[in-house]
């Protein structure tokens, strides 16, 4: 009779690991994670809401996205690789007889990252081609400016908990009516390679 060999639970086999976020956000816990090796953790993606990591509910909104880049013993750190509005927010700011502008374009920021971003202005009245024009040359040009002065991390944190969103709203308040502006996504296309082990490694 062949003898039995009792499974091996592959959980036991695995270590868990505080997730750590970027310096800008005070290197926080965000939470954990478990590999049976520490090299399959890089690469890795975790997504918290943003009042995770500013300890306000109304922040919760914003779906921030971090990459593993680095493991120093029981901690894997990270860099900033996104985050984007909840839809279901979007959706409750989305209302008749308004508009929704929308405007998709790239900025570099201050330490040479490239960003892909996403900028929603909502309206309180319906609004003409030739407005909706002007608002998007606003926000575009605002959020341009600022990536000229921030780094990738910085500007991140202006878009979720700064005021630049309600600047770009009191200037564009001049050719409409407006109810709100926000950065609905963020993507980093491009960063220095030196940029991102700083980051992890501070």
């Amino acid at each position: 009779m062949a003898k039995r060999v009792r499974a091996v639970d592959p959980w036991k086999l695995k270590r868990w690991f505080k997730i750590i976020a970027p310096r800008i956000w005070d290197e926080r816990e965000v939470g954990e994670t478990a590999a049976a090796d520490e090299k399959l953790l890089y690469g890795r993606t975790v997504e918290i809401p943003a009042s995770m990591l500013t300890g306000s509910i109304g922040h919760a909104q914003y779906l921030v996205r971090f990459q593993i880049v680095q493991v120093v013993g029981s901690e894997a750190r990270t860099k900033f690789v996104g985050y984007e509005l909840d839809r279901a927010f979007i959706k409750r700011l989305t209302r008749r007889h308004s508009s929704k502008i929308e405007h998709v374009f790239d900025v570099a920021t201050r330490d040479g990252a490239v960003l892909h971003v996403k900028a929603i202005t909502w309206t309180a009245v319906n609004v003409s081609n030739a407005q909706k024009t002007a608002i998007r040359k606003i926000m575009q040009e605002m959020i341009e400016d600022r990536a000229k002065k921030l780094g990738k991390d910085e500007l991140m944190k202006e878009f979720i908990i700064g005021d630049l969103m309600q600047k770009i709203a009191a200037e564009a308040n001049k050719i409409a009516p407006i109810r709100r502006t926000e950065v609905a996504k963020v993507r980093v296309l491009s960063e220095p390679a030196k940029e991102a082990v700083a980051e992890a490694t501070a």
